[in-house]
């Protein structure tokens, strides 16, 4: 399922279709150039062990609307439960721009704390409730996962609230 831009016109997210983002040292970064397909917070194992802190915030984007637009951006590859995965990171700082699966070569899992301006989205759901942190308090109407709900389920979520 590849959408465009245009699946959004006239929503708030084509107001402004592009959006800057960078690492922790601010020598990688790169740009937004299409619509968001979803953004959510994931509160798995991994990505808690990847982050260092109690969750992640994912925006799945089209792959081809993504631009670097400085610095070296490295990837590391990793097996996940089966799945081959890449980490693209900063290569001075390490710290994580975004994910890409080998079986979903058309997306991207941006980290969108690395977003310049984090004020223009909100997620829509919070994924793998069964690990997430028992002293942390979930605000909001976001929607509430136990576990991976399908990924047409969390477009569908982005565009009831988006579009």
């Amino acid at each position: 399922m590849k959408i465009d831009y245009d699946y959004f016109k006239g929503t708030d997210l084509t107001e402004k279709l592009e959006h800057n983002a960078s690492c922790q040292c601010g020598t990688a970064s790169y740009r937004l150039t299409g619509a968001p397909l979803t953004c959510y917070t994931c509160h798995c194992t991994h990505c808690q062990s990847e982050s260092g802190g109690p969750c992640t915030i994912s925006m799945i984007v089209n792959s081809d609307s993504v631009e670097v637009t400085g610095g070296e951006v490295a990837v590391n590859r990793y097996s996940h439960k089966g799945a081959d995965m890449s980490r693209h990171h900063c290569s001075a700082c390490g710290s994580a721009l975004w994910f890409s699966a080998d079986a979903m070569p058309e997306y991207l899992a941006l980290k969108a704390g690395a977003f310049d301006d984090q004020s223009w989205f909100q997620p829509v759901a919070h994924i793998w409730l069964r690990s997430a942190q028992p002293w942390l308090a979930l605000k909001g109407d976001a929607a509430q996962f136990q576990q991976q709900p399908e990924m047409n389920e969390l477009f569908g979520l982005w565009a009831e609230k988006y579009c």
